[in-house]
């Protein structure tokens, strides 16, 4: 909201730590002169980045602050929080206003300008507790917090007694005083409907307003739409807006709308909208327009055109006050660049600045429910469960590039009983996207790490949406050194090593991944094996696609604090040799390479077979196709097409690439690039080979 005075209540607030959370208001109040303050936080901040370190239970908040103005008898305050973890309890000047549930949704409480003074004292008692171990969690949990209570991605993973340690408690986001006119906008639910062919569009507007005029008012809205092509529509309607809470709709046509699509369908076209009045402080939105469908509960259709999902799970920080727009702009660049089109926000709820820059750079998000494992199956959690959900589907509404809700993650049998309550929630929210009960383990393939081995990916396991797959890796030695001490990296504390979310079994009894001499090596064998699982696994998948499979999640894109995870970017920004292999292999245009004998004689026909990928909805023509060993050409192919979200398959039999007859003995690369017409290198895949002397 677009306020015409506010006032920031960012900055240092004074605390008592009240860890059995035994202390009242009336005690609060009462020796208010007299208290003993437990010194000064930053707010906005989460508390365990303040130095209360694995703090757990209450904060009692305290900030003056002074008016330097009077806001008027017809003026409206509104106390607005954007995010506060947990529970929290408001007063201001002695008076209660009211309390919240949850940690990522934005709430506020309306004032009247009376209960200001010219100095003011606003009481925020924030409650984040430790849930009982062994009986409330991690079983039956009952905050709603998802992974930043509960993961093997965060500080003590699942350990019974240390794995809710780093609390995330606190007022993590802005807290603003804001004053409005008599009639407010609280809020504005955008929807686009396609039609004639997708040459025009119908515009939806839900508007909620709050009035304290008494009876109806008749009101004039001007609606301007300015279009990515910097074209300008300006709308005016005339409404009634009774006393108190109400809701109206608007409806505006545009015809050729400019669509949103991801980066690799098109172009991400953002329009801008501003919704003013004379009566009230208008809003500004910025969002897109497209259609979304889902069949099949698995295949993706963007704008009518079928979506292959090259995906990735990310949880982009454990502290989310920490989330910089700097931060995000990287990481979200890195998404990019590794040719993702859709991530998955693994179990929780971000800032809505990072659902922004995916808006902004064409980036698809599977939205998940703050839900991982399991939880209390009370009939009072299925209701603030149903209740938080919708705040969710609310909140992140207007952002085109959220394409799916998804209630929990890895429910087990909830998704039978928890699960059906929050899919109908978020279905009365939002008709406009598809809704899936869950991410549940039948579509989890760990092969190579839970189980089995790498080559369990040939038979493209649990598909055909694949939310969750991929192994650990270390991070590069100085990123090790920042988070562990030296003995520990040269003589490793596993224990140490586990609350880092080092899994020790699955890393030397299941992936069988040597330690080697060092620590150099071990680093280096960890991210081999990391990179070659994923090798195979998403060349296995890409291979059937459309057939078997309609899109494919790696698990996990960044570490969300300093840690040793399935990430292939560590927390501090470094890349992980998985990285490369996932930009390469996520490339739109892929050829895909299965070498099925890697000994050799000199003249023998190269045992392999191909694919060729595209996941554009374009056709490429005049490609070239090159056959090297060791940089020198052995065979070309030419006048080769792709045809538009395509895939072709390339046989043994039909193929006739033969090594030199006067090839030495010795170990090669043979390496396939496959070129555009204009010479630029659309995809390549290497292998080591070694030629043998033949029998004479």
């Amino acid at each position: 909201m677009i306020a015409t005075n506010f006032v920031d209540l960012s900055g240092k607030w004074r605390i008592i730590k009240d860890m059995d959370s035994l202390l009242s208001i009336n005690e609060v109040e009462l020796n208010f002169m007299n208290l003993n303050f437990d010194g000064e936080i930053s707010a906005p901040s989460n508390w365990q980045l303040q130095g209360l370190n694995n703090f757990s239970g209450t904060i009692w908040y305290f900030y003056e602050f002074s008016l330097d103005f009077s806001p008027g008898e017809d003026s409206i305050p509104l106390l607005e929080f954007s995010g506060v973890d947990y529970f929290s309890e408001v007063w201001l000047n002695s008076k209660f206003l009211g309390s919240h549930e949850g940690y990522f949704q934005k709430f506020n409480f309306k004032l009247k300008s009376t209960w200001l003074n010219r100095v003011n004292v606003l009481i925020v008692r924030v409650t984040s507790p430790r849930e009982i171990p062994g009986t409330v969690w991690p079983m039956n949990k009952q905050l709603i917090k998802g992974i930043f209570n509960h993961h093997d991605c965060r500080p003590g993973s699942g350990d019974l007694e240390r794995g809710q340690d780093g609390n995330t408690g606190g007022i993590w986001n802005k807290v603003l005083l804001t004053f409005h006119k008599q009639i407010i906008l609280k809020g504005v639910k955008f929807s686009s409907k396609l039609y004639n062919d997708y040459n025009s569009a119908r515009v939806s507007l839900e508007l909620s307003f709050f009035s304290e005029k008494t009876g109806e008012s008749v009101e004039e809205i001007n609606i301007t739409v300015l279009s990515p092509d910097n074209s300008e529509k300006v709308v005016s309607s005339i409404i009634k807006i009774p006393s108190g809470d109400s809701a109206r709709d608007l409806v505006v046509e545009i015809d050729s709308p400019v669509l949103w699509n991801t980066w690799d369908l098109g172009y991400p076209a953002l329009y801008n909208l501003k919704i003013e009045s004379v009566s009230f402080i208008g809003i500004s939105l910025t969002t897109g327009i497209r259609e979304i469908r889902l069949e099949h509960d698995s295949v993706f259709y963007l704008n009518g055109k079928r979506l292959f999902l090259r995906g990735t799970n990310i949880i982009p920080e454990q502290y989310l006050s920490s989330l910089s727009l700097e931060r995000i702009e990287t990481q979200v660049n890195l998404l990019r660049d590794a040719n993702i089109n859709i991530i998955r926000m693994h179990a929780h709820v971000n800032r809505d600045e990072y659902y922004a820059e995916c808006d902004r750079r064409g980036i698809l998000v599977w939205q998940d429910f703050a839900l991982q494992w399991t939880y209390d199956n009370s009939d009072e959690f299925n209701s603030n469960a149903v209740s938080q959900i919708k705040d969710m589907a609310v909140q992140l509404y207007n952002h085109p590039s959220i394409a799916i809700w998804c209630c929990h993650n890895e429910p087990g049998e909830q998704i039978n009983t928890l699960d059906p309550f929050l899919y109908d929630a978020v279905k009365s929210v939002d008709q406009t996207r598809p809704v899936r009960l869950a991410s549940n383990y039948e579509e989890h393939p760990y092969d190579g790490w839970y189980w089995g081995t790498v080559e369990g990916f040939a038979a493209t396991p649990m598909g055909p949406l694949v939310t969750e797959f991929g192994a650990q890796a270390l991070p590069e030695l100085k990123s090790l050194q920042r988070f562990l001490s030296s003995d520990d990296i040269s003589q490793p504390d596993w224990k140490s090593w586990k609350f880092h979310n080092f899994q020790y079994a699955q890393t030397f009894q299941i992936a069988e991944i040597s330690k080697g001499e060092s620590i150099e090596d071990f680093i280096g064998n960890s991210q081999k094996y990391q990179s070659e699982l994923l090798s195979r696994a998403i060349n296995f998948y890409r291979r059937e696609k459309f057939s078997k499979i309609t899109g494919i999640f790696q698990f996990m894109f960044i570490d969300c604090w300093p840690s040793i995870t399935w990430s292939v970017v560590d927390y501090y920004g470094n890349l992980k040799k998985g990285y490369f292999t996932l930009k390469s292999l996520f490339n739109p245009t892929l050829l895909s390479i299965e070498l099925r004998q890697r000994r050799y004689f000199p003249g023998d026909k190269l045992n392999i077979e191909y694919w060729l990928i595209n996941d554009l909805h374009s056709e490429l023509k005049d490609c070239i196709l090159i056959w090297k060993l060791d940089n020198t050409t052995i065979s070309e192919e030419k006048n080769i097409r792709l045809l538009p979200d395509s895939v072709e398959k390339k046989s043994f039999e039909n193929l006739n690439i033969k090594l030199p007859e006067n090839s030495s003995e010795g170990n090669y690369i043979f390496e396939g690039i496959i070129y555009d017409s204009g010479g630029n290198i659309l995809s390549s895949q290497n292998f080591s080979i070694t030629i043998e002397k033949g029998i004479d």
